[in-house]
């Protein structure tokens, strides 16, 4: 049974390789340093409770475990930089408001050609193009063939482009 004085000369002893196992694991000297105290905490910790027989394959398991958790939450984390050049080019104040008027009178135009359309026919269109759903499973809520919803979905393009003659394809 080794003493607690004893466990820190073998941490001591065995330090810098403890940091260059977690950097190759974790990329970042600042984060191995702290991965690599809270294992020792967590050992001393252990230490109390009982017998640790192998104190630096111990404290190796506890160092990848501890790297892998911070490597879990590194994953989990939202990016917090921003790319400002990326913000400053959208958003409502960079459109004009000629533009923003062309683009309402589009979409109502593209309404009014959907409208004009058999129900079932602007259902599929709306649920391929807006919902996302598959042509099989429109195929499947509509009660018609893959090959019918196909189709449908291009009478109603066929109809929005006319609707809209200076649209691109």
């Amino acid at each position: 049974m080794a003493s607690t004085d004893h466990l820190l000369e073998i941490y001591l002893a065995n330090r810098s390789r403890f940091v260059s196992f977690a950097v190759s694991m974790v990329g970042c000297a600042a984060q191995a340093e702290d991965i690599v105290q809270d294992a020792f905490v967590q050992v001393a910790s252990v230490r109390r409770q009982g017998i640790i027989f192998n104190p630096v394959a111990y404290l190796t398991t506890i160092i990848r475990n501890l790297a892998l958790d911070h490597l879990r939450a590194a994953r989990r984390q939202i990016p917090t930089e921003i790319d400002h050049a990326l913000l400053a080019d959208t958003g409502a104040g960079s459109i004009s408001p000629e533009a923003h008027c062309g683009h309402r009178q589009e979409l109502h135009t593209v309404a009014h050609a959907l409208a004009s359309l058999p129900p079932r026919t602007r259902r599929a269109f709306e649920m391929y193009r807006i919902g996302g759903y598959t042509l099989q499973e429109i195929a499947t809520v509509l009660g018609v063939s893959t090959t019918r919803v196909h189709r449908m979905i291009q009478i109603a393009l066929v109809a929005c482009t006319a609707a809209l003659p200076d649209m691109e394809p």
